[in-house]
């Protein structure tokens, strides 16, 4: 007797899928990469649950056999074959980045007001250096908004100004709004802001009056939740803008995959072992992205047995750092 549950066709469980040649050499692959099963199958990109994999290899797994074990043999075949780690500028090119870099690509084809990208992540995510890249992919006005512009419209419009190269004094707010169109009008450019988060509802308000107005297109960073503090007390001028957005990029936390990305990537020397899982735990407590850097630059590269020293000594160095 079969059931049919979220279009898989569900079975008794059967030995065979867990004594497969593609199970047994991923389930090599993962003891020798030392990951829990969640890190690993985002690691090969398999695409079932850490959970269900677990299953597939202790033989409990009751889905679709036949599809598990091409979805195996596909995953194993990636692997085997995978291209090396792209690494540009000195930064490895997650996916995160080439999500953006393609939302990017879409706004500019826009004709109408859609032209409006947000990448959303926390402290040492990774938000600057998306925007490093998409800057240098597609050009444009790459800029930061700074904390003074949460209080002041005109010192954002200002800000904004002399990003783009107006450099203008100003009378009035309407004078700083009406110079900033017409040049954006008359020459088109692609706005890559960071640290949007500084941004009020009046300057988000302006934002949208550019996407209106002219054909730019404006890209954000800002940190996880921004938008949704500001849409709690402005919700209608929010949800206008954000009506604009081709793409919203979540920037999530550094996966063991991540991490053995940036050591083949830029610190092939250190030996990696079984320390990712570690890695990723410190980052994630600990500003992301650069805490992974910092690990293996302060791992020691002639000994190998070093890089889980260099976790613990780089987290008690910003715990106390944290305290004091």
């Amino acid at each position: 007797m079969t059931t049919t549950t979220n279009d898989e066709t569900m079975t008794e469980p059967v030995a065979g899928l867990r004594s497969s040649a593609a199970v047994l050499e991923l389930t090599d692959i993962q003891k020798t990469q030392g990951l829990p099963d969640g890190d690993f199958v985002r690691t090969v990109k398999l695409g079932y649950s850490g959970s269900s994999w677990g299953k597939i290899k202790s033989g409990t797994f009751s889905g679709n056999e036949e599809k598990a074990l091409r979805e195996c043999k596909r995953a194993l075949a990636a692997y085997r074959t995978g291209g090396p780690v792209t690494v540009r500028g000195g930064d490895v090119v997650f996916d995160h980045i080439e999500q953006a870099c393609d939302a990017v690509a879409i706004a500019r084809t826009a004709t109408d007001e859609h032209k409006l990208v947000i990448v959303s992540g926390t402290w040492g995510a990774g938000k600057s250096t998306t925007a490093r890249h998409i800057a240098e992919q597609f050009g444009g006005y790459y800029f930061h908004a700074k904390p003074s512009w949460a209080g002041s419209y005109l010192r954002a419009l200002i800000g904004i100004s002399s990003a783009i190269g107006l450099g203008a004094d100003f009378r009035s707010v309407g004078q700083a709004e009406t110079m900033i169109l017409q040049a954006l009008e008359v020459s088109p450019a692609l706005l890559i802001i960071d640290e949007a988060n500084h941004f009020s509802k009046d300057s988000l308000n302006f934002l949208k009056t550019i996407l209106n107005e002219t054909k730019c297109v404006i890209v954000l960073f800002t940190l996880p939740g921004h938008l949704a503090r500001i849409a709690a007390t402005h919700s209608e001028e929010t949800r206008q803008l954000l009506r604009r957005a081709v793409s919203i990029v979540h920037i999530g936390d550094v996966s063991s995959a991540e991490v053995m990305a940036v050591q083949a990537g830029l610190y092939p020397e250190v030996t990696l072992g079984h320390a990712a899982p570690a890695i990723a735990a410190c980052a994630n407590r600990y500003y992301r992205m650069d805490t992974v850097r910092r690990i293996f630059e302060e791992a020691d590269p002639s000994d190998p047995e070093d890089l889980p020293r260099a976790v613990d000594r780089v987290g008690a160095s910003i715990k106390t750092i944290l305290q004091n």
